[in-house]
């Protein structure tokens, strides 16, 4: 009798507006970089940016108050292209926003004992892309990823 193949991950995860509630979000993307192939340095890169993202709507776009969701949906809109996409109803913003594209100064030693402030910069390092579109209730925020090819 031939092995049951392994469910296929979900491409749509739900999380409520708590910091603990981001545990579900590893396994979900190591569920999807087996799936799809997706390369060590990509998932590390996908890990990194969901985490800034998701933990800065949780604890900004919604100030940390529960009983809001947010959701993120995954798709491979090309062969060598994945993306995340993560939408919420928090108040808006716009991570692309042009007041927000400005390197900020060299970072002292002391800025590296620092939580926060980087999330944005390192979503812009690691993303293979980003579009941000502003919902009627909401947010919407791409973060894409190309895969050697």
């Amino acid at each position: 009798m031939p092995a049951e193949d392994a469910a296929k991950p979900a491409p749509r995860l739900i999380l409520k507006s708590q910091l603990d509630d981001m545990a579900s979000l590893w396994p979900w993307v190591e569920a999807l970089v087996a799936e799809y192939s997706i390369p060590a340095d990509t998932a590390f890169a996908v890990h990194l940016c969901l985490e800034e993202a998701v933990s800065n709507v949780i604890r900004h776009g919604y100030r940390s108050q529960p009983n809001h969701t947010l959701t993120i949906d995954f798709a491979q809109p090309e062969a060598h292209h994945v993306a995340f996409t993560i939408e919420d109803q928090a108040p808006p913003f716009d991570p692309l926003a042009p007041s927000l594209i400005e390197e900020p100064p060299a970072p002292t030693p002391e800025d590296y004992l620092r939580p926060g402030g980087r999330g944005i910069l390192l979503l812009r390092k690691f993303a293979g892309s980003l579009a941000y579109e502003r919902l009627a209730g909401g947010n919407r925020l791409t973060i894409g990823f190309v895969l050697p090819g």
